[in-house]
């Protein structure tokens, strides 16, 4: 049963271990963090679904890691953070049957990117309201439409089990909203972010659906094709979206949102 939803960015500089006090230009994205881990623990969260923008990303299929979870941030200058976690196996076998009845192309593997921060960093500012097991899945570069359907097929595995279940869609939005950003500034980041702001407000995958594919690469977004999914899986539930926290302190669009479910 889903329960809860939630959309979370991913920044490594939100860690303080990497941030070393930087997290503080970012503290309405922690305190929106906060506000997810209570309502977990609110609701008795029992499984986990975590949607992954940097784990295994390619043209054709998704992905579900059928194995433990094993990674670090050694790459962001802290070799010593760790990231791990032990996996959901009856939650996974579940999404697996579930997208080969809706013939979505979704292949489990047993290993993963080592250093996915799009779940390493939830992982840890959500550390003790998350399960002990979780299921992970990825994005793909298919279409919007596909990340619904997936999404649908993820919803209609979760609705087998009595558990409240939660499905956090990890990503950051528009990464080239000003100068101060390591991408640039693209002319036309502010559209785009408005664009996403509103569908997630709104609720409208259509709207999500319609932003130009091209345009989202250029201004280089990674919050759409997650929200897709989460969009897709509770599609046939009345849900209640909060935007808890939407700030871009480093030129790059971190939307923190909590969705409530009827």
């Amino acid at each position: 049963m889903i329960a809860l939803g939630a959309v979370l960015p991913h920044p490594p500089v939100l860690l303080p271990e990497i941030g070393q006090g930087r997290e503080r230009a970012a503290q309405a994205t922690l305190d929106a963090y906060s506000v997810v881990a209570a309502r977990i623990r609110e609701l008795g969260i029992r499984r986990v679904l975590m949607i992954s923008t940097h784990g295994i990303v390619t043209l054709n299929r998704f992905h579900i890691l059928s194995e433990r979870l094993c990674g670090n941030l050694s790459r962001f200058g802290v070799p010593g953070v760790s990231v791990e976690h032990a996996i959901d196996p009856e939650l996974t076998e579940a999404l697996i049957g579930s997208a080969a009845e809706s013939d979505v192309p979704l292949t489990a593997v047993n290993g993963w990117e080592e250093s996915d921060h799009s779940l390493g960093v939830p992982l840890r500012l959500l550390d003790g309201a998350i399960p002990d097991r979780i299921a992970v899945v990825s994005i793909s570069f298919r279409p919007p439409e596909d990340h619904l359907r997936i999404g649908e097929a993820i919803g209609a595995a979760l609705e087998q089990f009595d558990e409240p279940t939660a499905i956090l869609a990890s990503g950051d939005a528009v990464h080239t909203l000003s100068e101060a950003s390591a991408y640039g500034h693209h002319r036309r980041a502010d559209e785009v972010q408005r664009q996403y702001e509103s569908a997630l407000a709104d609720w409208s995958p259509d709207s999500l659906c319609a932003i130009d594919e091209t345009l989202r690469r250029e201004v280089d977004e990674s919050v759409i094709s997650p929200t897709l999914i989460l969009m897709g899986a509770c599609r046939d539930r009345a849900v209640n979206p909060h935007i808890l926290a939407s700030e871009h302190p480093w030129g790059v669009g971190y939307v923190t949102s909590l969705i409530e479910l009827g």
